[in-house]
């Protein structure tokens, strides 16, 4: 259960981080690369919330 929530982080990063750099910031990668670990550490949160939650 727990990696399943690690792994769908990671998938949101790199997602996001390739999203972002392609389509908004194709010159800048390395704020979108900023960007896409905000959105990995976000989605890091959001799934040990709910990995907490699910326990309990």
């Amino acid at each position: 259960m727990i990696e399943r929530g690690i792994l769908g982080a990671v998938a949101v990063c790199i997602a996001a981080t390739a999203g972002l750099w392609l389509l908004a910031m194709p010159d800048e990668p390395v704020r979108a690369l900023q960007d896409g670990l905000g959105a990995a550490a976000l989605a890091t949160i959001i799934a040990g919330a709910a990995v907490r939650r699910s326990s309990e």
